[in-house]
């Protein structure tokens, strides 16, 4: 493969950006400028993915790219914002023509669906990895803090997990869907809101932890890849295996009584699915039940990356 330059590289991209009327100098200076839209809030997310902690040598540039991008709008989904802008860094031993094109098709396969703009980045010589700056828009207040869930709030998440575990038991990787359209819904009705990337078992507990609450967990509501669901059954697995794990960019909300009708008549005209799994309270605990049998879990059991 023919190794390219970091000028080389930059036009690839600059080929094959968005536009957005906001930029003023786009990519290719030392800097980009944006005249940002007035009366909204800008939402700032970033996030790294380095070769032997998050991925294999046998990821494509393509899946690299798409994962990516995905981490970074699942964020600014739990926040209900829009994508806007994007800054990426690559590092990379070699870079050529052919990976270059596919790390594009990667996350412009997430960033086409949207009005976006990459402003630049930076390229550097070493152990793959790449990172991601994204910003984005809200027009709504409510950003759905962690701190913010009340008592008596039905707990939710948008799909399944445990499908990048399991993926990556078979070396493979798992390409999620963005759940955007469904956060910028939630700001209407959600209290709390946060992504589940490390864990459902964090997400979880960063709630009860900021919120002061405890909560009920019916483990026979929450959506599971079927393959997880059936090694926890022959107890190949473990439910603390597959709630520590992670890297399930789905989202994690909370909403009370009031709006919940409202909220999945909206959901339902969107085609949009949601899972209700359990309920907060002030009971300060967190507690698991499997067909009515109470069960006991280690919450903090999670995935650690630098372990």
């Amino acid at each position: 493969m023919k190794k390219i330059s970091e000028d080389k590289i930059i036009e690839l991209v600059s080929n094959n950006n968005g536009f957005r009327e906001e930029v003023i100098i786009p990519i290719g200076e030392d800097a980009g400028v944006i005249f940002p839209k007035q009366e909204t809030n800008m939402v700032i997310t970033t996030d790294t993915m380095a070769l032997n902690t998050h991925f294999k040598s046998n990821i494509t540039p393509y899946e690299l790219g798409y994962i990516s991008a995905i981490s970074n709008i699942s964020d600014l989904s739990a926040m209900g914002a829009e994508p806007a802008f994007a800054l990426i860094n690559l590092t990379i031993e070699k870079p050529s023509d052919i990976f270059i094109k596919q790390l594009i098709e990667g996350y412009n396969k997430v960033f086409n669906k949207f009005s976006m703009t990459i402003l630049g980045g930076d390229t550097t010589k070493g152990e793959l990895s790449i990172s991601m700056t994204l910003v984005g828009y809200t027009e709504s207040n409510n950003f759905m803090q962690t701190s913010s869930a009340k008592t008596g709030d039905n707990i939710y998440i948008s799909g399944s997990v445990a499908e990048t575990m399991y993926a990556h038991m078979n070396n493979k990787y798992f390409l999620h869907q963005d759940r955007n359209e469904l956060g910028k819904l939630l700001a209407n009705y959600a209290n709390a809101c946060t992504d589940m990337s490390d864990g459902l078992f964090k997400s979880l507990r960063n709630i009860c932890k900021r919120s002061k609450l405890g909560a009920e967990i019916n483990l026979d509501k929450i959506c599971i890849n079927e393959n997880i669901r059936h090694l926890i059954l022959e107890n190949e697995n473990t439910w603390e295996d597959a709630f520590g794990y992670g890297e399930d960019y789905e989202l994690f909300f909370t909403v009370s009584s009031s709006n919940i009708e409202k909220l999945k008549k909206y959901c339902d005209q969107k085609c949009i699915e949601i899972f209700e799994i359990g309920k907060l309270n002030d009971s300060k605990n967190i507690d698991f039940f499997q067909k009515s049998k109470k069960l006991q879990l280690d919450i903090y059991k999670e995935f650690e990356h630098f372990e």
